[in-house]
């Protein structure tokens, strides 16, 4: 009890210092909030666009599916490296090694503190799509959707994790996480439709972590039909987020890298 009363302590503890940053809400929420309503509305003429499953979907199912993933990502794989590396480097890090406090209870607040914001993510997403763009939204669906996110924040957390090692800045973190992000948007079918892109880049991109995640939430919104989940989804981010788990446990320091 007393672990989990602490990890909620942090967990809202952070949720008070990112709503307080201007910068991080404008990166994490409304980023992807315009990037929705610009590109649907730039698109919206198109009417059907390829989508990675290999069938046409609507502009709105494509760009709310594939910017809610993009999302969780830049915000989850982005928001805890920084997070930690900065915690690392300053020397709280090993604070909290030394005090009475559980060690996993400052991982666990970051894990809380990333589901809520990313559901809240979401839950706006969904909001803008089904009431400004008309997408019909079913319970399914959004069920599918809500389980995807929970499985894209435990594999982006693990990954971020793992890479805490080698990152020794959080000036480095923050230009690391977006730049990574950014780049598998554009190969996973975030930005662009999969029919644009190489075969052999699509190929790969099958095997990343964000396109099967952007493409199992364009083909839940898109069908009206079916529970919209896929297996492959649950395999491919839970055999990341394990092995990122995996290493995060071997190579996990508390102690700053750069002295």
């Amino acid at each position: 009890m007393r672990f989990i009363r602490l990890s909620f302590a942090q967990a809202v503890y952070n949720l008070r210092a990112y709503l307080r940053s201007a910068r991080t809400v404008l990166l994490g929420l409304i980023m992807p909030v315009g990037l929705l309503v610009i590109l649907s509305w730039v698109f919206a003429h198109q009417g059907q666009i390829a989508a990675a499953a290999g069938y046409q979907i609507s502009a709105i199912a494509f760009y709310a599916g594939g910017l809610t993933a993009y999302g969780l990502m830049l915000g989850t794989f982005t928001g805890v490296m920084v997070a930690v590396v900065s915690a690392r480097e300053a020397g709280w890090l090993k604070r909290f090694r030394a005090s009475p406090m559980p060690p996993g209870s400052y991982l666990a607040g970051q894990i809380i503190f990333n589901v809520v914001i990313s559901l809240a993510l979401v839950a706006v997403m969904m909001a803008i799509a089904a009431l400004v763009y008309g997408l019909q939204l079913r319970a399914i669906s959004l069920l599918a959707v809500f389980c995807y996110s929970l499985l894209g924040v435990f594999c982006f957390t693990a990954v971020a994790l793992a890479l805490t090692r080698i990152i020794t800045t959080p000036e480095m973190g923050s230009s690391v996480g977006p730049f990574v992000t950014i780049t598998l948007s554009f190969t996973s079918g975030v930005f662009l439709p999969p029919d644009l892109m190489p075969h052999w880049l699509v190929t790969v991109s099958n095997y990343l972590p964000l396109e099967p995640l952007s493409q199992s939430m364009q083909t839940a919104l898109a069908n009206h039909a079916g529970s919209g989940f896929q297996l492959r989804t649950f395999i491919v981010l839970g055999v990341w987020g394990v092995v990122g788990f995996l290493i995060a446990w071997r190579s996990f320091t508390w102690q700053p890298l750069r002295r």
